[in-house]
C-alpha cells in the first residue's frame, strides 16, 4: 500500500491543475478531523488516521508550491515524507476470531458443512486482516493463532472434530476477546454455535461486557437447534449481528454479515463538507487577500517540517508496537511446567501422580513421636487372673464416612481399604447423592499407604475440609467435609471381625 501511495503522490505532483481549490479542501478536511466532527467517526483510534491524511496532503501541496521549484530531488523528498506519514494506515487491519462449537449437540452433517463453508471463506477473511481459529466443547482451544495465511487456516479448520461432554461457550468467547485485545485493535468474532452453554466459569454478561469494552463485535450463526434469544442477545450486547440459522445459509450471506460488522470498525472518513463563509456586507467590495510576506512562508515551512518529523516518530512507534507480539498471560504448573487452562486450579497430571494407588508413592514423613514419661515396668505387667475367661473378641479399625444432610438421620458409609470412593450427583459415583448443590462428580477419597486423602474434582461450589477450601489434603480422624449443602464426617470406628 505504501508503494501505491508513493506512485499516486508522484502522479499528483505532475499535475498542477486547480491547486488552490484542492489546498482549501485539504485544509478544511484537516480541521474537521482534528476537531472530531467527522460524521462517520466511531472509535477514538480513527481520529489520528484522519489527521495523518490531512496533514500529509497539506505538507505535500505546500512542498510542491514552495518557491516554484520542480526539481526531481524535491519531488522525491515529498514522496518519502508522504509515504512515512500514511504508512500507519496501511498497517491497520481488523482481526477476526472464528469460534466453532465442536460439542456433540451439533449434528455431524451440519458440522462438516460448516467446516467446508469456513474453508471457502478463509481467503476472504485473511485478505482483510489476521484470523485465528478457536474450538470449544469441554474447554476453549486456540487451534490456530492469528495469521493471514489462508492455507494455514484451512489446515486448522480441517482438524476440527466433535467431542466432549460440555459446551464452554462463554469461556471461549471471553478467551477469544482477550486474544483480539492482544492484537491492539478492534475486531470481529465469527461465532458458529447453537447458543447453549454448559459449565462455563464466566457468564454471558461477563463475556459480552469484555467484548463491548474492547470494541469486539460478534457475528453469530445458529447451528443445530439454535437458542435464538441467546444468540441475538450476544450480538446486541457487543454491537454485532445475528446472521441467522446455518440451515439454508450461503457463504455469501455469512461473508456479507461479517463484512458489514467489520466495515463498521474500519477508520473511514469521507471528506468533510466545506464550511460556509459569512456573507460580506452589500456595500463592501471583496478585496483580494494581500500576499504573505516572504518571512511568513518560511515560518510555515519550518512549522510543518517539525510536525512532519513528530508524526514520523509517532508512525515509527506505531509500527514497532504493532509488530511486537503481546504474549497472552498463562499460568503454568510449578512442578512439571505444563500450561494450566483458565478453569484448572491444579495440574491434573501432577494430581494423578499424587493420587496413584497402583504405583509406589513418595515416602511420607513419619509423625514425630510424642514424649512419654518413664514408668515403673511393674505397672505395665498384668496381674494373675481370678477365673477362666473366654477369648476376647477382636475389633478392627474401619474408616467410615458419616453423611449429615438437613434434618435427615445420619447415614454411615464404610470406606474400602484399597478402593477410590467418588461422591457426587452422577450415578457413576460410588456414593450418588441427589443434591442440586453437588456437582456431577464433586470429590473423591483416595487411600494411599494407610492414609486417606480428599481430592476436589474441580467442583462448582468447592470442597471444604474443616472450614478450609481444599484441592488435595490428607484426612484426619474427626475431619469434617462440606460439599454443597451436605456435610460428611470422616471417622475411624472399631468393628467386630467376622
Amino acid at each position: 500500500m505504501a508503494l501505491s501511495l508513493s506512485k499516486c503522490s508522484q502522479t499528483f505532483l505532475g499535475s498542477r491543475f486547480n491547486m488552490q481549490g484542492l489546498l482549501s479542501r485539504m485544509r478544511d478536511g484537516f480541521v474537521a478531523a482534528a476537531s472530531g466532527n467527522s460524521p462517520t467517526a466511531r472509535w477514538p483510534g480513527q481520529r489520528p488516521a484522519s489527521i495523518y491524511c490531512g496533514l500529509g496532503a497539506t505538507v505535500l501541496i505546500i512542498a510542491a508550491y514552495s518557491e516554484g521549484e520542480e526539481s526531481a530531488m524535491r519531488r522525491f523528498a515529498v514522496v518519502i515524507v508522504l509515504t512515512v506519514l500514511l504508512a500507519p494506515m496501511a498497517l491497520w487491519a481488523s482481526p477476526t476470531a472464528v469460534l466453532v462449537d465442536t460439542s456433540r449437540s451439533i449434528p455431524p452433517s451440519q458440522f462438516e458443512a460448516a467446516k467446508a463453508m469456513l474453508e471457502g471463506l478463509a481467503p476472504t477473511l485473511a485478505e482483510k486482516g489476521p484470523v485465528a481459529i478457536f474450538a470449544f466443547n469441554d474447554a476453549p482451544v486456540e487451534v490456530q493463532t492469528f495469521t493471514r495465511d489462508p492455507e494455514a487456516l484451512k489446515s486448522a479448520i480441517g482438524k476440527l472434530e466433535e467431542g466432549g461432554r460440555y459446551t464452554l461457550l462463554y469461556d471461549c468467547l471471553f478467551s477469544a476477546v482477550k486474544a483480539v485485545e492482544a492484537q491492539n485493535s478492534e475486531g470481529v468474532v465469527l461465532l458458529f454455535t447453537d447458543g447453549k452453554d454448559e459449565n462455563s466459569a464466566v457468564t454471558l454478561e461477563d463475556a459480552a461486557s469484555r467484548a463491548a469494552g474492547a470494541h469486539v463485535a460478534v457475528v453469530a450463526v445458529g447451528m443445530g437447534s439454535p437458542d435464538l434469544k441467546v444468540l441475538r442477545r450476544i450480538a446486541a450486547l457487543t454491537g454485532g449481528e445475528y446472521a441467522g440459522p446455518f440451515s439454508g445459509m450461503t457463504p455469501g450471506e455469512v461473508a456479507s454479515a461479517w463484512s458489514k460488522v467489520s466495515l463498521a470498525l474500519a477508520p473511514v472518513h469521507p471528506p468533510a463538507p466545506p464550511q460556509p463563509h459569512p456573507a460580506a456586507p452589500a456595500q463592501a467590495k471583496p478585496q483580494p487577500p494581500p500576499p504573505p510576506p516572504p518571512a511568513s512562508r518560511v515560518w510555515i515551512w519550518v512549522l510543518f517540517l517539525v510536525l512532519a518529523l513528530a508524526l514520523a516518530v509517532v508512525a515509527y512507534g506505531v509500527v514497532a508496537l504493532w509488530k511486537r507480539t503481546k504474549v497472552q498471560e498463562t499460568r503454568t504448573c510449578d512442578q512439571c511446567g505444563r500450561p494450566l487452562n483458565l478453569w484448572e486450579a491444579e495440574c491434573p497430571v501432577c494430581l494423578a501422580k499424587k493420587l496413584s494407588i497402583t504405583s509406589p508413592g513418595a515416602a511420607t514423613q513419619a509423625a514425630a513421636a510424642e514424649s512419654v514419661p518413664e514408668l515403673d515396668p511393674a505397672l505395665l505387667q498384668k496381674g494373675p487372673s481370678s477365673e477362666a475367661l473366654e477369648h476376647t473378641l477382636v475389633l478392627d479399625e474401619v474408616p467410615v464416612l458419616v453423611l449429615h444432610r438437613g434434618k435427615n438421620p445420619p447415614r454411615v458409609f464404610q470406606l474400602p481399604p484399597n478402593q477410590v470412593v467418588s461422591v457426587g450427583r452422577d450415578k457413576v459415583n460410588t456414593l450418588c447423592i441427589a443434591d442440586q448443590t453437588l456437582s456431577g462428580q464433586h470429590f473423591r477419597i483416595v487411600p494411599k499407604e494407610g492414609a486417606y486423602y480428599l481430592a476436589d474434582l474441580q467442583s462448582t461450589n468447592g470442597t471444604f475440609l474443616d472450614g478450609e477450601r481444599v484441592t488435595l489434603k490428607e484426612l484426619k480422624a474427626g475431619s469434617t467435609i462440606r460439599a454443597g449443602q451436605c456435610e460428611f464426617q470422616f471417622r475411624r470406628e472399631q468393628k467386630r471381625l467376622n
